[in-house]
């Protein structure tokens, strides 16, 4: 469902280069010029996340159709996502995209980069926050609409235990998606945060919470490599969860 989003921002960034392209009119030769456009992508990506590897594609190949500089940027923690727009605000970009996911931290970076006249648009994260925060646009999906649609199939599929494995704790689209969820499982639900793309750290946990807790009959993951452990994970437990996500891969 993101990566929908993904291609709307990549024709966002397009549009906005097209006014780089440069013909020798008088001519009618067609004149190869550097880049003239610098715009800068900024997300809270964690490492081993393989999602942002598709995003990360997307925007390089807009940049490169467009005939513009990409200066693609990632820290999963609040401050250092806020200090890398700071950054590129201080180099003069001409424009940024970026994820909120953490508006406290990065709408004062926003302003900075605002009022130095740099257009700003978000995506993937800050459905609810992006008007506040300032940005032009926003380009991604409703993650509390979405959790409510896995809550409902959840109830459709007679779960009565379920459990949210929310792998960056304080990152609000991610907090939307379990609340979401919550907002619309008729059954018992709880939450557990993992550290991150820490995958044997993540198995460990779901583990323990479903010995724990042998009524849990869903695991919910909120990102599509998260799946095949949490199934390792259930069989280790000897547990008869069942395993749904957030998100596709091939796998």
């Amino acid at each position: 469902m993101r990566t929908i989003g993904t291609g709307m921002l990549a024709g966002l960034l397009g549009g906005v280069a097209l006014g780089c392209v440069s013909l020798a009119g008088m001519t009618g030769t067609a004149v190869a010029k550097a880049p003239e456009y610098t715009f800068a992508m900024i997300t809270h990506a964690q490492p081993g996340d393989t999602f942002w590897d598709i995003i990360r594609k997307g925007a390089e190949a807009a940049a490169k159709k467009d005939h513009v500089k990409l200066v693609y940027l990632n820290n999963p923690n609040a401050s250092g996502e806020a200090q890398l727009i700071t950054n590129v605000t201080q180099q003069h970009v001409d424009g940024i995209a970026a994820t909120l996911a953490f508006p406290d931290a990065e709408d004062p970076a926003l302003a900075q980069a605002e009022k130095a006249g740099i257009p700003v648009v978000g995506f993937n994260a800050g459905t609810s926050e992006w008007k506040k925060a300032g940005m032009m646009m926003y380009v991604g999906q409703d993650e509390t609409i979405a959790g409510e649609a896995v809550g409902d199939r959840l109830n459709e599929l007679g779960a009565k235990s379920v459990v949210c494995v929310d792998q960056q704790q304080g990152a609000i689209q991610l907090e939307a998606r379990c609340d979401g969820i919550k907002k619309t499982f008729k059954g018992k639900m709880s939450v557990l945060y993992v550290n991150g793309y820490d995958m044997a750290g993540a198995q460990s946990r779901i583990v323990a919470k479903l010995q724990q807790d042998r009524d849990i009959d869903y695991v919910v993951t909120l990102g599509a490599p998260f799946a095949p452990t949490a199934i390792q994970a259930v069989k280790m437990a000897n547990s008869k969860a069942k395993v749904a996500t957030f998100d596709l891969n091939p796998q």
